[in-house]
């Protein structure tokens, strides 16, 4: 019986000197994040040919960038930011909120006409210099790619000064594919 108690304290113990060790990185954030499945509303309000009703932000010979306000629906950009708030953890990046946001569409002398990514960036500035500017030396952005009638979404994360690449697939069932994007992925 001794023995028990003595376990479970060391046990208890363990957790919460791990839970205080937690709290002093942010680290909770992505693990303790609860995120909507659903919502309501479609997953990206979206016109005829896939195209947003919103205007136009900032057009570059392959890509088109809208504001995510009025695209992306809430439920959706709180499940986005915390998937990639997960996989920033793994490889040491700074989290993200999910207000400095662009989706981005591929124009016709895209690689991938038609395609739909949203970027996160940690604020307003950063998403300026890398929309604007193209001086993007720390990369977040999550590519939509359907898959029969349903969307994967394939994360993307770099930080050029570490010379960091990171990549991975959730299907539309939450199923993580590490290490690989969605295109691979069955």
């Amino acid at each position: 019986m001794f023995t028990k108690f003595c376990l479970l304290t060391c046990l208890l113990l363990s957790v919460w000197t791990g839970a205080l060790a937690q709290d002093k990185t942010g680290a909770p954030r992505a693990i303790l994040a609860r995120p909507p499945q659903t919502g309501s509303e479609p997953m990206l309000l979206l016109g005829p040919k896939n195209r947003p009703y919103t205007e136009l932000l900032v057009h570059t010979t392959k890509l088109d960038y809208y504001d995510c306000n009025g695209i992306v629906a809430p439920w959706f950009r709180e499940l986005v930011v915390a998937e990639m708030n997960y996989f920033a953890e793994l490889v040491d990046l700074p989290f993200v909120k999910g207000d400095a946001c662009v989706v981005s569409i591929g124009t016709e002398k895209s690689l991938t006409p038609g395609r739909i990514n949203i970027h996160l960036y940690v604020n307003q500035q950063r998403l300026t210099a890398c929309v604007r500017n193209e001086q993007c030396p720390v990369f977040r952005s999550i590519s939509l790619i359907p898959k029969d009638k349903v969307l994967y979404r394939s994360y993307f994360l770099s930080d050029m000064s570490r010379k960091l690449i990171s990549q991975q697939c959730v299907t539309d069932k939450g199923k993580l594919h590490e290490d690989t994007t969605c295109y691979t992925v069955p």
